[in-house]
């Protein structure tokens, strides 16, 4: 069952960083939007990741209440909970020709900076590849194990 548990734990894992590149996907497609429908600049996204509980059973009861069966049911891993604006200040820029420039001539432009968004995209990037990696493990200690039993 363990085997199964890290499996679940590196596709949980999958499944968020997948989330997380989309995150800093639209955050790089949005660096240079001035205006949002809410009349502000874009505010850079980050993605809030929380580790999934562990090992949780469900118990099954008869008409009784006596527990008749236990299932494990061990999930473990990380999923992105939400999504939360960065709390990082706009950054002024004088560009007096600008349709969203303020009466000075500064237009707040997005808190998005192009090269940490490419450095968060190659961490995600990594930690996807590795734990793609530790699933193509576990199917090659599966299938070893199948070809024991032949």
């Amino acid at each position: 069952m363990a085997f199964l548990s890290s499996l679940n734990i590196s596709g949980s894992a999958l499944t968020a960083e997948r989330f997380r590149i989309d995150v800093i996907s639209q955050n790089i497609s949005h660096s240079e939007t001035t205006m949002t429908p809410n009349g502000k600049p874009y505010c850079r996204k980050l993605v809030v990741f929380q580790e999934r509980p562990l090992d949780f059973r469900t118990q099954l009861k008869d008409a009784a209440g006596k527990t008749v069966k236990t299932i494990p049911a061990t999930q473990g891993g990380v999923r992105a909970v939400q999504v939360v604006d960065s709390k990082e200040e706009f950054v002024p820029v004088y560009d007096p020709t600008h349709p969203h420039a303020n009466a000075d001539g500064y237009v707040m432009m997005p808190n998005v900076n192009t090269l940490e968004e490419q450095t968060d995209f190659m961490a995600a990037t990594r930690a996807y590849e590795a734990n793609l990696s530790v699933l193509q493990v576990g199917q090659t200690m599966a299938m070893r194990a199948l070809d024991l039993l032949k």
